[in-house]
């Protein structure tokens, strides 16, 4: 395992910080590596979405290419529908 220093931290942060490791009856050490790795997983999980966001939306934008290319592209329906809205 490997140590880290961390400096600079608030008072107020480090006041929290051992009032939660009193809360849970552990060290701080323990209650800053609880803290960093959920906050690394929770990053993961942020970029894993993130990226299956991204490649939805590609494989969006290369069927709408894909059917343009089939159908051709269509004029916008807005008018009609206004125009069939008001006609009523």
């Amino acid at each position: 395992m490997s140590d880290i220093l961390i400096r600079g931290v608030s008072k107020r942060v480090h006041e929290r910080v051992q009032k939660i490791a009193k809360l849970q009856n552990v060290s701080v050490n323990q209650v800053l590596i609880q803290l960093i790795t959920k906050a690394i997983e929770e990053r993961k999980d942020r970029e894993e979405a993130e990226k299956e966001r991204t490649e939805i939306f590609e494989r969006a934008r290369r069927l709408r290419d894909k059917i343009r290319k089939k159908y051709g592209t269509f004029d916008d329906s807005t008018k009609l529908i206004r125009e069939d809205r008001d006609s009523r």
